[in-house]
């Protein structure tokens, strides 16, 4: 009796692992989902934040401000990506978007608390900027994915941390409103800080920039081609007039001495919004309307789709052929 439940039980098991064998036959992928040679092409599209003088000091305010959604920006464009080593790619992208800040987003900072005089949400709050920026965008970027440097174990999981670096060079158009008007008008031509009117002066900064992006994503393979992510990029800048804020105050009479009377009054009402919000005295010129010894900076938050272009050329790390 005992030697014929043995036997059942062995039959048992033999069949079990045929099935499994079978079944994993099956449904095992074309190929192992570690990325070979070749090109991808794809399309990204997220939320954008603009660092700058104008809005929030602190990140944790700037996210979790009561009126962060009041107003999102957004920023999308295309890329093609060539792979050269299963966790080494170059990435080429073409954006277009915007970015926004306000100084509104300081309100939950004084509710409650009252204007106090030096306090840092008070300062912001009060000066009552916003700006804008339309951006074009062009990079090159060198991904890392380091979990797939050595083939094996981790390398074949199907999602894959990664990180990237490079060189960036945009173009970008401020915008700003007048007083209390929400129409958004081009400040480039404005010098709302006197940008280009001689040695005492800001000088007038190109609206082409470089930029150096830093980003940290994670890519799912949803196939033998087909690529999901989502990714952090964040763009340093070498200059401080993204958001068209940077040094001093500058006179109503300077305005008048430099420019049309037309385009000064505009510029008048653009680069001082205190009187209109606050019913103050504008900003004594010379005193500091931002923070010069702060570059500007942006950043976006994407979801990534991309497709691999088939490809017969042999790997480098396989004889097999695709």
């Amino acid at each position: 009796m005992q030697a014929k439940v043995i036997r059942i039980l062995s039959v048992l098991c033999v069949a079990v692992i045929i099935s499994n064998t079978a079944i994993a036959q099956k449904f095992r992928p074309l190929r192992a989902y570690v990325e070979p040679d070749g090109w991808s092409i794809g399309m990204n599209i997220g939320t954008t934040d603009l660092w700058g003088d104008v809005g929030t000091k602190s990140p944790l305010d700037h996210y979790t401000n009561s009126k962060y959604f009041d107003k999102v920006s957004f920023m999308g464009g295309m890329f093609g990506r060539y792979s050269f080593h299963p966790s080494f790619a170059v990435r080429f992208m073409l954006n277009f978007g915007s970015v926004y800040a306000t100084d509104a987003w300081n309100y939950d900072g004084v509710k409650g608390s009252g204007l106090i005089e030096g306090d840092d949400y008070s300062q912001r709050y009060l000066r009552s900027q916003d700006a804008k920026s339309t951006i074009i965008e062009t990079s090159c970027l060198l991904e890392f994915t380091p979990r797939r440097f050595n083939i094996r174990g981790k390398a074949f999981k199907r999602r894959q941390p990664y990180i990237a670096a490079g060189i960036a060079l945009f173009h970008y158009t401020p915008y700003s409103t007048i007083g209390k008007s929400p129409t958004f008008v081009k400040t480039y031509e404005l010098a709302l800080e006197g940008q280009g009117w001689g040695d005492k002066y800001p000088k007038l900064n190109s609206r082409w920039q470089p930029a150096f992006p830093l980003a940290l994503g994670y890519r799912w393979d949803l196939g033998d081609r087909l690529n999901l992510g989502i990714e952090y990029m964040y763009r340093i800048t070498l200059f401080d007039y993204l958001d068209g804020v940077s040094g001093n105050y500058v006179s109503q009479f300077e305005f008048n001495q430099n420019m049309s009377p037309e385009q000064a009054l505009k510029a008048i009402q653009v680069a001082d919004k205190t009187p209109f919000y606050n019913d103050a005295l504008p900003n004594k010129p010379g005193t500091l309307r931002g923070n010069p010894s702060n570059n500007d900076a942006y950043s976006t938050f994407t979801i990534t789709l991309s497709f691999h272009v088939p490809t017969r050329g042999r790997i480098w790390w396989s004889t097999r052929k695709f």
